[in-house]
């Protein structure tokens, strides 16, 4: 593609899929690997980019807010809840720094429709930050080069989320662009691994507690300062189960690895990443016949994660019951195995 090629006017829709931490969250960040996959729930990006006298930006989204920026002014309609306005400062930041990437505002001026739609709960450690990264940025390259190449949009996408979170891996961005399974270091970036999960559903529950992710990273960096030793042997620990996983994945004995959360939720508690109505979710799951459970994210509240085979009805039944009568909402998945998508046809 000629690196000179001009902006297309026009429509454009990405969708990038959530993800889910199987194995190795925190541990990620000290350098051992993780086991992450994309989930059949998806961010949604449509640009519409038309010319204009004056460069603007309209976002709208299925959350219910929608704004203009003119000239870098933004300008809130009368009666939006303000509670929208950091999320929507947020957002606006990553815009900007995408659409000044992408080039796209460089030699004209346009106006830029951009409307949002996710069916990735916000908050919860499902990547749902990532995935619109992820879109945002191949729906604007896409207008600008009329290709896509994920690696490109990858890399670009993991620069526009340190907008939003400073220490960031990559590992979502990653996962969100590419789909499937996969490990994810910091050394050596991202590789699918392939195996077949369609045996299994992923039942993901919302605590109903809002998570921080830089905080409880910094609440695992106090204890690895304080307590060093006790903090080597939980990632000597988290090693072992980490191989054990894979071992598990290579002779497709997809079911061991409920056993395996469950050692890996363990080490996540240990950490003090839990708290009462995480425990409560682990324990109904377990009791009622779960393959394993464990935190998906950075704990102190967001997703839990339960490892279901699709079969066995009344272990679901049971579950969901018990999960009603604490009033927890929840979802199912499966993996995704395709990454982000472009719909020219949107």
């Amino acid at each position: 593609m000629d690196s000179h090629a001009h902006t297309r006017e026009g429509q454009i829709a990405a969708v990038a899929p959530g993800k889910v931490i199987l194995f190795g969250e925190h541990f990620v960040v000290y350098g051992y690997p993780s086991l992450i996959a994309s989930i059949d729930k998806f961010f949604r990006v449509k640009v519409d980019l038309t010319p204009s006298i004056a460069n603007e930006i309209k976002i709208e989204s299925n959350l219910g807010f929608r704004i203009t920026i003119r000239n870098s002014v933004l300008y809130f309609p009368l009666g939006q809840d303000s509670g929208y306005h950091e999320i929507i400062q947020n957002l606006y930041s990553v815009i900007r720094y995408v659409v000044a990437q992408s080039g796209i505002d460089a030699r004209s001026k346009y106006s830029i429709l951009i409307r949002l739609d996710s069916e990735i709960p916000l908050g919860g450690g499902l990547g749902s930050s990532s995935a619109f990264c992820v879109a945002l940025t191949a729906a604007l390259y896409h207008l600008k080069d009329n290709t896509i190449n994920k690696d490109k949009i990858c890399y670009e996408s993991i620069n526009a989320e340190r907008i939003l979170n400073r220490d960031t891996s990559g590992a979502d961005c990653s996962i969100c662009t590419f789909g499937g399974l996969g490990r994810f270091d910091r050394l050596n970036g991202f590789k699918r691994i392939s195996a077949d999960f369609s045996d299994y559903r992923f039942l993901i529950i919302d605590s109903g507690v809002a998570h921080d992710t830089f905080s409880m990273i910094e609440k695992v960096a106090k204890i690895k300062n304080n307590f060093p030793n006790d903090f080597s042997n939980l990632c000597n620990k988290y090693g072992d189960i980490y191989n054990q996983v894979l071992s598990f994945l290579e002779h497709k004995d997809i079911g061991n690895i409920g056993e395996l959360l469950n050692r890996n939720h363990e080490l996540l508690v240990s950490l003090s990443l839990s708290n009462p109505i995480i425990d409560k979710i682990i324990d109904i799951c377990n009791y009622e016949g779960s393959l394993g459970t464990k935190i998906t994210g950075a704990g102190g509240g967001g997703s839990v994660l339960s490892f279901l085979h699709k079969d066995d009805l009344s272990v679901i039944k049971n579950i969901l019951k018990r999960l009603d009568l604490l009033d927890l909402k929840y979802f199912f998945a499966k993996i995704d195995p395709e990454g982000l998508k472009i719909d020219c046809n949107n």
